[in-house]
């Protein structure tokens, strides 16, 4: 992961705090954008209400939360919002095609993606966006084409060669497309960034040096939240999400760290991580794949919680809740072979899980016997319907955690 370090030269001697390790073993992650640096926290505030804030932030922490409260009333939270609810559809793999297939699928059960794609117009033929609603959405039948897909990418020279991709690269580089297509979209989200607005979240590293005590923030944003597996527990438990989530979040030591105040060189200095700002929606990828000599997969078991709260690895401890809602599985034990397929809640029946796997669709018992899950997808559970009760026709007022 990289911070974009632009213009805050003073910091250039913590290389450390520019780039930290990979949670895939060496694997180049996503750049972070809109990410900045702060001395810390004896900002003023800049006039705005804030009144349900648990505490002060500097201006940068301040300004995050108040364009992510921005957002609640631009996108749909329910399936109840939106023109037209689609039946569930496979589709069809002509040849290696299928971790497109599971990210399309996965995405196609996001409210607000969806209405996204209804609302998008524009004159060119192979954006995705237009695609993915007219070959996919409005497709007759019960499975739909994927050449789209690789249309859509041609002049960007990705995913065009036949070749095995990767679920999580295809998952970036289609939030990106949306991301480009918003600019052709009418207000209010013309320009917007929906892959920060609905899947960005915002990490809050706490710094102190032993020596003059000063603490030092900064802010990293990023939208799919990786996670790394943990060794092997010797008493044979299975590590869940959660699990996963806490060890990400748990305080560390950096080696090296210059103080900006003291100039002290720390050895080892304390750096508490939470987590600022919690996403509408979350997606976690676990990284199951490693680069030590050689690409092998970590194949270990990950329970999938059916909800999570947040409040323990959050910044204002306040309560977040999230139910499941998908994930994308990863069948074979070497990134350049095997099988992707995708499990979710149904559109149209959001207390039953169903499988999409390539043009297949059937019901899926339990999401207990899922455990080689490589992308999860967790919404907030104010969205969703509690079990023998519709789902709602609109956000409620009972906010959890910004």
């Amino acid at each position: 992961m990289t911070v974009n370090n632009e213009g805050w030269g003073a910091f250039k001697t913590n290389k450390w705090l520019f780039t930290t390790p990979s949670s895939s073993g060496g694997r180049p992650q996503t750049p972070v954008s809109n990410s900045r640096v702060t001395d810390g926290e004896n900002s003023l505030e800049t006039p705005v209400k804030r009144a349900n804030r648990p505490r002060t932030l500097s201006d940068r922490g301040n300004e995050i939360l108040d364009n992510h409260e921005a957002v609640r009333s631009l996108y749909a939270w329910t399936w109840n919002e939106l023109k037209e609810n689609y039946p569930e559809k496979g589709i069809s793999n002509p040849s290696v095609f299928c971790y497109a297939i599971s990210c399309i699928q996965l995405l196609s059960h996001v409210p607000a993606v969806v209405r996204f794609l209804q609302e998008h117009r524009c004159q060119d033929h192979l954006c995705l966006a237009c695609c993915w609603r007219r070959y996919f959405f409005h497709a007759q039948g019960k499975s739909a084409p994927i050449g789209w897909f690789a249309d859509a990418f041609k002049k960007d020279r990705k995913f065009n060669a036949g070749l095995q991709e990767d679920a999580h690269d295809a998952l970036l580089e289609i939030l990106a497309k949306l991301d480009k297509a918003a600019a052709k979209n009418p207000p209010p989200l013309k320009n917007r960034k929906l892959s920060d607005d609905l899947f960005g979240y915002s990490i809050r590293n706490e710094v102190q040096c032993k020596r003059c005590q000063y603490k030092h923030v900064y802010y990293e944003n990023n939208t799919v939240m990786t996670v790394r597996m943990m060794r092997k527990d010797p008493s044979g438990h299975r590590h869940s999400i959660k699990d996963l989530m806490r060890n990400l979040f748990n305080p560390s030591v950096i080696s090296g760290y210059i103080c900006t105040k003291c100039k002290n060189k720390n050895y080892e200095a304390p750096v508490k991580p939470t987590l600022l700002r919690a996403p509408q929606v979350l997606l976690l990828h676990i990284s199951r794949f490693s680069y030590d000599k050689e690409a092998r997969k970590i194949s270990r078991p990950v329970t999938l919680n059916e909800t999570l709260d947040v409040s323990s690895m959050a910044t204002a401890s306040q309560s977040t809740v999230y139910k499941f809602c998908g994930a994308i599985i990863h069948a074979g034990q070497q990134l350049d072979f095997g099988h992707y397929w995708c499990v979710t809640r149904s559109r149209r029946k959001e207390n039953s899980l169903i499988t999409l796997n390539d043009s297949q669709v059937f019901q899926h018992a339990s999401l207990h016997d899922l455990p080689q899950s490589y992308i999860v997808m967790y919404r907030r559970k104010e969205h969703l319907p509690t079990e023998n009760q519709p789902q709602p026709t609109a956000p409620n007022n009972d906010r959890s955690m910004i």
